[in-house]
């Protein structure tokens, strides 16, 4: 995370500032809002430090996942394991103890072509489809809608598994122009750690902090 700086004040200072940038004799700070500020600071720098400690660690995670995903390729002729980009599971030698290594593609999608998607399908159910106009309008209108003015990339991209169902040329431009939108701009990556418990079941290791 970005470097930042615990602004804690303390019951020597004569006068405290507010977030208004006024300024408040000591004597006028209420009790709670005197224990707010010890507290609450001394949580900031806790969370501060352990954050920093995750970061070490997670670099850690990604260096050793390299380094045996690499020992894995020489052993075996070059052939990756894993579930695709990234991917990969690793175990120790009793198996007790299992880490998963996940990368995920962030997928954004180039507006101007989704427009021209959407003008191809528009055009496609106000001049009829044989029959199948009924059934795909409402799949159109779910795969286009909004939420909080943005598309769901994952409603818009599943429109491609009908296209052996709908035999319209404007549905396959359609499609054309939805896989030309398909923008990958960054990756995010995901460490999880397994150890076996005594009745053989794996215990995820949360390093999730909403999940401890």
């Amino acid at each position: 995370m970005e470097k930042v700086k615990i602004n804690q004040q303390k019951p020597s200072d004569q006068s405290w500032i507010d977030e208004a940038g006024q300024v408040i004799p000591f004597n006028r700070v209420k009790p709670y809002e005197r224990l707010n500020e010890k507290k609450l600071a001394a949580l900031a720098k806790t969370g501060i430090d352990l954050n920093a400690r995750l970061m070490v660690f997670k670099q850690q995670v990604k260096a050793a996942s390299m380094e045996l995903y690499e020992a894995f390729l020489r052993d075996n002729d070059g052939k990756a394991p894993g579930k695709g980009k990234g991917g990969i599971t690793l175990f120790n030698f009793d198996r007790s103890i299992k880490v998963e290594v996940d990368v995920n593609d962030n997928i954004v999608l180039d507006q101007a072509f989704i427009n021209l998607a959407k003008a191809e399908l528009d055009a496609m159910l106000n001049e009829g489809l044989d029959g199948a106009k009924d059934f795909i309008k409402p799949i159109l209108m779910d795969a286009f809608s909004t939420t909080g003015g943005s598309l769901d990339y994952k409603k818009v991209l599943s429109l491609r598994k009908h296209a052996d169902d709908i035999k319209d040329e404007r549905f396959s431009k359609a499609m054309s122009f939805i896989d030309k939108s398909i923008r990958r701009p960054s990756s995010t990556e995901y460490f999880r750690i397994w150890v076996l418990n005594d009745a053989g079941k794996y215990i995820d290791v949360q390093l999730n902090f909403s999940k401890i």
